[in-house]
């Protein structure tokens, strides 16, 4: 995992993974990240006042219907139950102010409503969708960025990091992002190839998502492949009738996958389709992307 070299105010964050894919979050701005916490604080506010007054309306009803009870009480008893009954006030109001991040983020994949409008999104350092325990980390720790008040404590974090993440973001490993959007299946093999440089030509197979440095591992993969003990080889033996335009799109759909910006269906449907044409069983929908990046290393290693 590598970070890019550019300056502070790049947001930019360049992951590879595994397979030699190299892809580039655009990392969200304090701007961005403030138009969405200034959203969420608008909810939550709602939100709470709607719950103070219904709390509020059920104690003056409770009370009322139980004002013998409460007056034969002595003060220490009065003292108890009025403190149980705060407690209770309050611990309501503390589980609407941690569990709206928690609960969004974790059935909307790392987004609350705030981020939806902004368009951000939360994601591990590795690229990988928030997890429960990351989710419960980051957000306990927002109120430690909240100090003293207005995130003071979070935006001077975030100012003296070129990624713009808070306390929560380094305690649980995660990043917001700038969600991408969404492409089908037609869109991307539509894609245009990105230009190389003057006196440059890409090695076959090889695309504008592989780095320099993932090209020159190909080409060396590509000079002497040992097929005969290669499970790859065994599993894809007519990958050669794949085209380099098809890894090209192989290559961009699983980088994309990666940021959620193309739906699972789709996956499948290339895994389908590329499968037929190697004369393949099609892999079941779960094992869809597995499918595709074991084809694109197939590739990587025997495509020509």
């Amino acid at each position: 995992m590598n970070s890019s070299n550019r300056d502070f105010l790049s947001e930019e964050y360049t992951i590879e993974t595994p397979e030699n894919v190299t892809f580039g979050y655009e990392v969200a701005g304090i701007g961005s990240r403030f138009v969405g916490a200034l959203v969420d604080t608008l909810v939550l506010t709602l939100a709470l006042i709607i719950l103070n007054v219904v709390l509020l309306g059920l104690l003056t009803v409770f009370s009322s219907f139980n004002t013998n009870v409460f007056s034969r009480l002595d003060d220490a008893t009065m003292d108890w139950t009025t403190g149980v009954v705060l407690a209770i006030f309050a611990l309501l109001n503390f589980v609407l102010l941690w569990g709206y991040y928690i609960l969004f983020e974790l059935i909307w994949n790392g987004q609350t409503p705030g981020k939806r409008v902004a368009k951000t999104r939360v994601v591990r350092m590795d690229g990988n969708p928030i997890r429960f325990w990351d989710n419960v980390i980051r957000n306990l720790v927002r109120f430690i960025d909240f100090m003293p008040s207005a995130y003071g404590v979070g935006l001077i974090t975030m100012f003296c990091n070129r990624h713009a993440r808070r306390l929560g973001d380094f305690a649980a490993g995660t990043l917001v992002v700038k969600e991408q959007p969404e492409l089908a299946l037609e869109n991307i093999a539509a894609r245009p190839r990105a230009n190389l440089p003057a006196g440059r030509s890409a090695p076959e197979g090889a695309t504008a998502a592989i780095s320099d440095a993932a090209a020159s591992t190909l080409s060396a993969t590509l000079t002497a492949p040992s097929r005969e003990n290669d499970p790859l080889w065994a599993r894809f033996p007519n990958v050669q009738q794949l085209s380099p335009t098809e890894y090209e799109l192989v290559t961009d759909l699983l980088s994309r996958l990666r940021q959620h910006s193309v739906e699972t269906v789709t996956v499948h449907r290339l895994a389908k389709i590329l499968a037929q044409k190697l004369q393949m069983e099609p892999p079941a929908p779960s094992e869809s992307q597995r499918f595709l990046t074991d084809l694109a290393e197939a590739y990587r290693r025997f495509g020509r």
